[in-house]
């Protein structure tokens, strides 16, 4: 029997099983053609700005923002995923209004975009300051014009799902990174009932992380590599174990570590973008430059996603 002859007979994911790199070529054999699909939407994605009157910070930001905007194809909005301003957790209120006033005066002067958000750490006001009316979230989710911190909603057959990564300690001096019970049994519902579309994650922690492990010299001698609370989901076993029973969910999009990062999972992509900020405006973190990132999303189910510096330099 010829070549042809036996690939015909066998088929082809039997021939290719037996060559190097089987795997490889068998995903690139499954994959759907690019040039089917039909993108929907396109969008930027902004995160971790850290806006302050300090470091040309308020420059930063326009510039990134003009950048956004000259795109030959434009984004149809910014989804923003947490810490827009450099921090609330630990300061008094006269700052964090500086801080909000600023954000709100760039967004009214140099931004043409809507704007979907999500809350981030540094968002939170606290350290200590229990006797306000607006201590915790409630005064962030008041500037991101939020009823709440987590939330759905559809856009070009697709189905976005918002999350609240944070959880303050009741001293008001730190975090931790988890969906408390309501909104895990909301997420859940959620997903039920959307069992159809194409699901996006966002949460401004990584709930899937590989570059928050091997950066900042994590590893302890005698320990192995160890994680802060704050680093990445401490329930992230509890969310891959859910995304397992909803093969509609594609990808989970985060910030936070200030790092590009893509991986896949499970048959999820897990993507953390680059910073607006950097190096917190000092420079470039660790190889990822000060940016944002442009995702395309298409009617197939599949989506890309390019991380885009804007040329800033201190």
């Amino acid at each position: 029997m010829d070549r042809r002859s036996l690939i015909k007979s066998l088929g082809l994911g039997a021939v290719l099983s037996g060559l190097p790199g089987a795997g490889l070529l068998r995903a690139a054999a499954a994959a759907p053609s690019k040039a089917a699909r039909k993108r929907v939407l396109r969008f930027a994605h902004l995160t971790d700005v850290h806006l302050e009157p300090e470091l040309n910070a308020p420059k930063g930001l326009a510039a990134c923002l003009h950048h956004i905007q000259s795109q030959k194809e434009q984004p149809s909005f910014i989804m923003n995923t947490g810490d827009c301003i450099m921090d609330a957790l630990k300061q008094p209120k006269d700052r964090v209004e500086t801080q909000w006033n600023l954000w709100h005066g760039l967004m009214k002067s140099d931004n043409s975009l809507p704007i979907e958000y999500c809350i981030g750490n540094h968002d939170c006001w606290g350290a200590g300051q229990t006797g306000d009316a607006l201590y915790g979230k409630k005064y962030a989710l008041e500037m991101m014009h939020l009823p709440k911190p987590y939330r759905s909603f559809d856009k070009a057959g697709w189905h976005f799902i918002v999350l609240d990564s944070i959880q303050t300690l009741p001293d008001g001096a730190w975090y931790t990174c988890f969906l408390d019970e309501e909104q895990y049994a909301w997420l859940q519902a959620d997903l039920e009932a959307n069992t159809t579309k194409p699901i996006i994650i966002f949460s401004h922690v990584p709930i899937v992380s590989a570059a928050a492990v091997v950066t900042d010299n994590k590893f302890k001698p005698g320990q192995g590599f160890v994680l802060g609370q704050g680093t990445m989901h401490a329930d992230a076993p509890r969310l891959i174990e859910l995304f397992d029973k909803h093969p509609n969910v594609k990808v989970c999009m985060s910030g936070h570590i200030h790092l590009y990062e893509q991986i896949r999972y499970n048959n999820v992509t897990y993507i953390s973008n680059g910073a607006c900020s950097g190096n917190w405006w000092k420079g470039v973190r660790s190889h990822t430059e000060n940016g944002y990132a442009m995702v395309n999303l298409y009617d197939d189910g599949t989506f890309d996603n390019e991380y885009i510096p804007y040329g800033w330099t201190v």
